[in-house]
């Protein structure tokens, strides 16, 4: 059977911690949403294997480097294409980042609202033409899951046709315009439903794509030494 992400996760701040020459009682993660329900879950567990504390720092994407400009951490969780930038940046300490989870994207509706089929590629389009509104993360900011839903628009040929009723919102305001039923349908990772909302369901396979979120030690923070992997 395969390890859940939470058994993942805190074998991850495990190593991270054993493998340094850290003393500090606290370590200090910053993430991104997408992880947020499964911190406090992680934190205790590794509390209680470990007797370090993990405080989480979580921020939407477009806040994490002003987060990491003001204050120290030492670790982030991100998504592989912001990790990307920030090993190139030089903010990691070589050889830390470890693997966490994939993500995919779901359809949601008002919570007690009618359900739409999405199951398969013309069932989603359907729902999508009949939806006479929709929201999604802008894909130029980045958070692979706008990125996701526009290709799957886009596959399905009617990304241009819908541009008119879509309003591009984080996820705060988007899962808010959701629930108060003045948006219809929205797209979403489905690691951070927001309330007030129901899953229709996740996007078809063939239109599925998935955000790869990895964690890593950070150079400038208190435990820079990378982890001796076995």
């Amino acid at each position: 059977m395969r390890p859940s992400v939470r058994t993942i996760a805190v074998s991850t701040l495990t190593l991270i911690v054993s493998s340094t020459l850290a003393t500090a009682a606290d370590v200090r993660v910053l993430s991104v949403g997408s992880t947020q329900i499964a911190a406090k879950a992680i934190a205790a567990e590794f509390e209680r294997e470990t007797g370090h504390k993990v405080t989480f720092t979580i921020r939407p994407p477009f806040n994490i480097d002003k987060e990491l400009a003001e204050k120290t951490f030492d670790a982030v969780i991100l998504s592989v294409p912001a990790m990307d930038n920030h090993d190139e940046a030089g903010d990691l300490a070589p050889m830390s980042r470890v693997a966490l989870a994939r993500v995919g994207v779901g359809v949601v509706v008002q919570e007690g609202g009618p359900v739409p089929d999405v199951s398969t590629p013309e069932k989603l389009k359907s729902a999508v033409l009949a939806a006479r509104s929709l929201t999604y993360t802008d894909r130029a900011i980045p958070n692979t899951c706008g990125a996701i839903a526009g290709a799957a628009l886009a596959k399905l040929g009617i990304l241009g046709e819908v541009k008119g009723k879509t309003r591009h919102a984080s996820l705060a305001v988007g899962g808010e315009l959701v629930a108060k039923g003045e948006v219809e349908l929205g797209f979403f990772n489905l690691s951070e439903i927001p309330k007030g909302v129901t899953v229709a369901g996740a996007l078809p396979g063939p239109l599925q794509g998935y955000t790869v979120y990895e964690a890593a030690v950070l150079s400038k923070g208190s435990m820079a030494k990378p982890p001796r992997h076995s």
